[in-house]
């Protein structure tokens, strides 16, 4: 063989030697791009995920925190409300001893046991029906009470309070519910149609 097939032989070679390499070469950047294509969508697909989890735990933590709200609200309005009955009902009081007095009065006192009362407490207006119905007793008046009584025995040992507002504290956990009831329904009958 020649010098110059030779070299020309080697020429031809090498050519294919450097074509091979860059082939080599492009194939290890394609696949390297693959791999790295795949990893973004991997890690895309994780960030994606893990968004997805935060969003919807904030989101459970937000609606939990605002049925709290509403609840604490709720219970807030309920307490206002039951306190404004309240305070109608004792405003309430002073008609309902308006209604007969005298009945009243007696129906109360009589409700009382037997005991040397030493003290007798009562709205002014009765200060004529207390002293008739206990003449030993030490009359007092006191406008807080709208009926009935206050009394003591026994140096102030043995007190009793049958008044309106002692009868109202007594059954006011059990009208609560009821009057509530009521007027929610009454509210909702009144209420109009969409």
């Amino acid at each position: 063989m020649s010098r110059s097939a030779l070299v020309e032989s080697l020429r031809t070679k090498a050519a294919e030697d450097v074509e091979a390499v860059w082939r080599d070469a492009r194939a290890a950047a394609d696949h390297y791009r693959l791999e790295l294509a795949a990893e973004l969508e991997r890690q895309r697909a994780e960030r994606l995920q893990a968004s997805a989890l935060a969003a919807r735990l904030e989101d459970e933590a937000a609606t939990a925190e605002a049925g709290r709200r509403a609840r604490a609200i709720v219970a807030q309005a309920s307490i206002g409300f039951a306190d404004r009955l309240h305070g109608i009902a004792l405003t309430e009081l002073a008609l309902l001893r308006n209604e007969d007095p005298d009945l009243l009065f007696e129906a109360l006192a009589a409700g009382l046991p037997d005991l040397g009362w030493q003290v007798v407490r009562v709205n002014p207006a009765d200060l004529a029906r207390a002293r008739q119905r206990f003449p030993r007793a030490d009359v007092l008046c006191d406008g807080g009470i709208s009926g009935g009584l206050e009394v003591d025995a026994e140096a102030g040992r043995i007190r009793v309070s049958n008044t309106l507002e002692a009868r109202l504290a007594t059954a006011w956990p059990d009208l609560l519910p009821r009057l509530i009831e009521t007027i929610l329904k009454e509210a909702s009958a009144h209420r109009p149609a969409a």
